[in-house]
């Protein structure tokens, strides 16, 4: 059971700096927020030997998606626009 402990809680700390690096790349502020909820709760778990900090991580990290602090949102939002800006401009009539 220690093992899969320490599986889980490696598998947060390493999801944690995944998105500390796409951070260097995307500069969304969101990233580091999640990145510290993740990582924070597998150094927590593997510390102290409990399961208890991974679902306090998992569950925080979904209540700050389901508040808005979700990247992906704020991306598919940007494509949304920028498609219906496209779609109106081809639309225009007399062009």
């Amino acid at each position: 059971m220690v093992i899969l402990l320490y599986f889980f809680s490696s598998l947060f700390i390493v999801l944690g700096f995944l998105m500390l690096f796409t951070y260097r790349q995307t500069k969304r502020w969101e990233f580091i927020l999640l990145s510290f909820v993740y990582a924070g709760s597998g150094v927590a778990a593997g510390a102290s030997l409990q399961w208890w900090p991974l679902m306090a991580g998992f569950v925080t990290a979904w209540l700050l998606k389901f508040a808005g602090y979700d990247p992906d949102k704020i991306v598919q939002q940007q494509q949304a626009a920028r498609e219906q800006a496209q779609s109106a401009s081809e639309s225009k009539p007399g062009q």
